[in-house]
């Protein structure tokens, strides 16, 4: 038995919310954030096949609860590492920001741009004041995230790591939490109906990474290079193909291709 699994051992009590069918199966926010919120940041959690025996239901039911935890930024994905809680200061920020999109899901254009006009200032500031730490922890997290094709929920988590790494580097705190908040909101927006039926989208097929690669690079290059020109340009072509998926998730997730 690893640490990990260890620390979960007398966790049963906790886990048993997992197998609530009123709570996880209809996607309560409130039932999967409980779960959650018994755990210590920073904490691996058990195999699906743990987690199933501990709850004392089945593993469909529990990838679907741990779904709705990395839906709800409690959990994250790390592909061939397992899921982790997180949970940090802006995921308050981040729940009202899904509650006013799930209120007006007509206002998620909206969303993008303010996305947008974040990143564009993060990117500039990063540009600026960016240490050679923070342009490689920004290189490491690139590489996570071409591992991640192919698995969506792995996915979620390394664009926004990406992202918010890069962001970060403007030094100015309140930016970085604003920005990861409102961008994590809209992927996990992006790919909800992906995440609830387990599938994914033509775009994240493994055989796509070059491509996602090449959208995300530019951006990390042009904090490394000092370039804002360039770092405004790569921002910007991110956002439009980001719409375009946004656009392709009002589809069902199995006719919706790459745009």
């Amino acid at each position: 038995m690893t640490l990990a699994r260890s620390k979960q051992a007398g966790s049963g009590a906790v886990w048993q919310g997992l197998g609530t069918p009123a709570g996880v199966r209809g996607g309560d926010p409130v039932a999967a954030s409980e779960v959650a919120a018994e755990l210590p940041a920073g904490v691996r959690l058990p195999s699906e096949r743990d987690l199933a025996q501990l709850t004392g239901t089945s593993r469909p039911t529990v990838s679907q609860a741990i779904r709705i935890l990395i839906v709800k930024g409690l959990v994250e994905s790390r592909r061939g590492s397992g899921a982790y809680v997180r949970r940090k200061p802006e995921t308050s920020l981040a729940v009202t920001v899904s509650l006013m999109l799930s209120l007006n899901s007509e206002s998620v254009a909206h969303l993008n741009d303010l996305r947008l006009w974040l990143e564009r200032d993060g990117i500039t500031q990063a540009i600026r004041f960016a240490t050679p730490a923070e342009t490689d922890a920004g290189q490491a997290a690139l590489r996570r995230l071409a591992a991640s094709a192919g698995d969506t929920s792995a996915w979620i988590s390394a664009d926004t790591d990406f992202h918010a790494t890069l962001v970060r580097a403007s030094h100015n705190p309140y930016l970085a939490s604003i920005y990861e908040s409102v961008h994590e909101t809209l992927i996990k927006y992006e790919y909800r109906d992906w995440i609830g039926s387990g599938t994914v989208p033509g775009w994240l097929r493994p055989g796509e990474a070059a491509g996602l690669t090449a959208l995300h690079e530019p951006i990390l290059a042009a904090v490394r290079d000092r370039d804002e020109e360039a770092g405004a340009i790569a921002v910007l072509r991110h956002h439009d193909v980001m719409a375009q998926h946004l656009a392709a998730s009002r589809l069902t997730p199995g006719s919706a291709q790459e745009p």
